[in-house]
Formats: C-alpha cells, sequence, structure tokens
C-alpha cells in the first residue's frame, strides 16, 4: 500500500477529483489545482492532469450539451462522479488529438469501476464510444436558437449570454465571449521600479532565453510566454516583478500618485494595487499604502507578496471593509476601492465562475459594494482621490456603483485622460470611468472610476 497518495493518482485520476470538488463540493478552482496537482508525481501528467480540468471548466456547457445529445441520462441526472468520468473524456475526444479515442474511453470505464460504479460502466462505454465514433454533433440552430447556440458554442449559460448582449449589444457581446476561450500564454507582469528598471527586468529575461515583450498599456508592464512556473522565474524571488493583469494596472494608475500621499487600499489582497502604489510612492520618493483585509489567509499572501517585492513603505490591517472605522475618517489622500464583484470579466482564467454565478449573487453583490463604498469615501481628505474599481462587465455593479458614489455621495467625477494611456481612451473616460472588454482591450475584463471629494 503506498504511503503517499500522490503516488496511485494518475492525471485522469486527479482531474476526476478537481471536477468533483468544484462541481459537487463548490471549491474554488485554484484551490483545487493547489491541492491535487501536487499529489502527481510525474510533470508531464501533471500538465496534462491541468489541461484537462481548465479545459472542462471552461468547455463544461458544451461538454455536456454533447453528452445530453447521446445519451438517455442527462448529465444533471446522473452520479456526480460518472458526470465528471464522462465530461473528462469527451474534452479528450473533442479538443485533444493526440490522445487516442480507444485509450480515452477505455480509462472512463477503468475509471468507473475505480469509484464503486462497476454497473454503470456499460453505460459510461456506450455514451463514450457513441461520441467518439460520431463525424459532426449537432449543435442549436445559430438562427432559430441564437442564443442557445451562443451558450453551447462558446459554453457559456444561457443567463449571462443574454445578459452581456443586452448590456452591450450582440456584435460586442461575441467578441468578449470569443476571448474568454482564447488561449494567450503569455503572462503580464509588473515591474517593480524600485528595485530594478523595466529595461534591466527585460534584459535579465531575455538573456535568460525566455520571450519577453512589452506591455500594451503601461510602460512598466512586461508580456512573458511561454513558461510555465512563473515563480522559478530569474528575478521573482527578489521581487523584481509582480504578475498582475494591465487591466488592475489602470486603477492605481487612475489615482495620479504624485508622491507624499497616504494611501489606503481597502480590499487588498493579493496585493497588486498595494504593491504598485508602494513602489511608485518609493520611486516617488515619499508615501505610505495600508492594505487591508478580512481574514488571515488573505493578510498572509499579502504580507508574503509585499515581503517578496521588498517593500518598506506598506503596513497590513486586518478590518471589515464594511464596518466603518471612526478614527480613519478623513485620513488618507488615496482611497483604492476595488470592491468584491460577480468576477465576470475574469472567466476566461477563472471558468468556474460562469458555473455559479446567478443573478440573485449579482444583486447581493451590488449591495455588499455600495456599503464598502459608504465607508471608502469617508476615509477620503477633502480634496482627496477616490478609485473605484471591479473585475466585472456587469453595469449593474460598474455603472450603478459610478452613479451611486457621483449622485448619493457627492462625489466629483474626474476624467482619466491624463492618467491613462490613449489606446484605452473612450467615449466614457472624459467622464471619469472605463470599462475594459476582453476581445476589445487586450486584458481582462475590468472596470475603473476616479472621483475627487469636494473640499
Amino acid at each position: 500500500m503506498p504511503t503517499e497518495e500522490k503516488h496511485i493518482l494518475t492525471a485522469r485520476e486527479a482531474t476526476v477529483k478537481m471536477l468533483l470538488a468544484v462541481c459537487r463540493d463548490k471549491q474554488f478552482s485554484h484551490a483545487v489545482k493547489g491541492k491535487y496537482l501536487e499529489k502527481i508525481e510525474e510533470k508531464r501528467e501533471r500538465a496534462l492532469a491541468t489541461r484537462m480540468f481548465e479545459g472542462c471548466l471552461e468547455r463544461m456547457i458544451e461538454l455536456d450539451y454533447i453528452i445530453d445529445s447521446f445519451s438517455k441520462t442527462p448529465v444533471r441526472k446522473m452520479k456526480p462522479a460518472i458526470a465528471a468520468i464522462l465530461r473528462m473524456t469527451v474534452y479528450q475526444l473533442r479538443f485533444m488529438d493526440r490522445i487516442p479515442a480507444g485509450a480515452a474511453c477505455n480509462e472512463a470505464v477503468n475509471l468507473a469501476r475505480k469509484y464503486g460504479f462497476a454497473g454503470l460502466s456499460g453505460f459510461v462505454n456506450g455514451v463514450a464510444r457513441a461520441i467518439a465514433r460520431a463525424q459532426e454533433i449537432g449543435y442549436p440552430d445559430a438562427e432559430k436558437e441564437h442564443t442557445k447556440y451562443l451558450s453551447v458554442k462558446y459554453s457559456m449559460p444561457v443567463m449571462l449570454v443574454e445578459q452581456i448582449i443586452g448590456q452591450y449589444g450582440e456584435k460586442t457581446a461575441e467578441e468578449v465571449l470569443a476571448a474568454f476561450l482564447r488561449n494567450d500564454d503569455s503572462i503580464p507582469v509588473r515591474c517593480m521600479k524600485h528595485n530594478r528598471s523595466v529595461d534591466e527586468i527585460k534584459r535579465i529575461l531575455s538573456e535568460s532565453g525566455i520571450a519577453v515583450e512589452d506591455g500594451f498599456y503601461s510602460p512598466d508592464a512586461l508580456r512573458i510566454s511561454g513558461i510555465d512556473t512563473p515563480e522559478r522565474l530569474p528575478l521573482f524571488s527578489e521581487g523584481a516583478f509582480y504578475i498582475q493583469d494591465e487591466s488592475s494596472m489602470q486603477a492605481v494608475l487612475a489615482a495620479g500618485l504624485s508622491g507624499n500621499e497616504r494611501v489606503l487600499d481597502l480590499c487588498a489582497a493579493p496585493g497588486g494595487k498595494s504593491v504598485m502604489a508602494a513602489d511608485i510612492l518609493l520611486c516617488l520618493g515619499n508615501g505610505t499604502v495600508e492594505a487591508r483585509d478580512l481574514t488571515d489567509a488573505k493578510l498572509k499572501l499579502l504580507r508574503e507578496n509585499i515581503e517578496r517585492c521588498r517593500l518598506t513603505n506598506v503596513t497590513v490591517r486586518k478590518a471589515d471593509a464594511t464596518v466603518f472605522r471612526k478614527e480613519d475618517e478623513e485620513q488618507y489622500d488615496v482611497v483604492l476601492a476595488d470592491v468584491p464583484c460577480s468576477g465576470l470579466g475574469i472567466i476566461g482564467k477563472k471558468p468556474d465562475i460562469k458555473l455559479f454565478m446567478t443573478e440573485e449573487t449579482e444583486r447581493e453583490l451590488c449591495g455588499l459594494q455600495r456599503e464598502i463604498l459608504k465607508n471608502a469615501v469617508r476615509y477620503v481628505k477633502p480634496g482627496g482621490v477616490l478609485v473605484f474599481s471591479t473585475c466585472t462587465l456587469n453595469k449593474e455593479e460598474n455603472l450603478g456603483g459610478y452613479r451611486f458614489l457621483k449622485e448619493k455621495c457627492d462625489l466629483i467625477p474626474e476624467s482619466l485622460e491624463e492618467y491613462l494611456t490613449s489606446g484605452l481612451w473612450s467615449e466614457t473616460t472624459k467622464d471619469g470611468c472605463l470599462q475594459m472588454l476582453p476581445g476589445i482591450h487586450r486584458t481582462d475584463g475590468f472596470f475603473v472610476a476616479r472621483f475627487r471629494k469636494k473640499i
């Protein structure tokens, strides 16, 4: 009997366990990967498990549609383990050309038996082999069932397809949906300029044989390609750069830091905005950042990132952003309020978000955001700046929050065009807000707005 589970987990076994953890147990995919991938000994098997797991989450609606087309029992009524096995098998059959169909089907049968469902192994085999033999899959009619067609084609819940079309129009919506499925192996990073210059970091990475190019929207951003473990890159351990999407960088750029400011990052973990603001202030000569979040796990992550990036002007505090702290009233020159949101802008990186999002959850998040924003406003000094941001596409959260700050909190929106590259200017940036969209911009989906508090 092996003493360590990692020696007995194959890629397919790990994939089924991860799918069960997400789909049945409602765990977050990033936590699940951290738990199970380390139990696979071989690097090649880990890579295969990662590809299958992420692919199944990304394509799950399409996979379920295919399975339902060949099975008398719909996926929603299957045993969770059987559903997971079939999803993984169909992903291999439809999206992984190098895996022989026979091998994928045989492994599905073996896994069904291993999970104690020997009586269903014939069912699994029949469905899997029928799909393997099929020359074509009958997808919904693009004209007669357009919404369902888009839902299956882009593996997005009908509710979200309808929402994105309703808010952005059909043409833009389809560009966004397609972008979520587009594979881009480049990793955006922001250089810590108090540590090393952008040119020096770029040179050292290039000389190490790493593909690196300039970012699209920030002079301090680089994009690194062809790597699978950023933490092993030269300069990572000494904090020369921080992995951060360029959309998130815009929230700090929008603050227009000039030096000597006292900055509060209300919902800071994992720390990208705090780290960036602190780096800018160090380069300008002075200024401090206070990074707050709610849980010990998030505070630990904050401290790890701050320490790695060798920042001496950041303090970390445990605090609930929905609870007002009287002692902090009007104490900060800049408040960054990157509030909890539905996360629809980062579905391309965290596809499990779309599997569980509901209209009720979105409404609840809007209420939570207003609570936090009311407190954020009160922490800003008269004449100070509030930056409101989210990583979602939902206009009810984004423009709803913008209107709340403008109309209910008596803040003054200020143009973003002094602070952001012209490549991001839009019809709304003069009014103080910007919505970045995957497929339209080369970023995640992200919203940022800048406000000034009256004196």
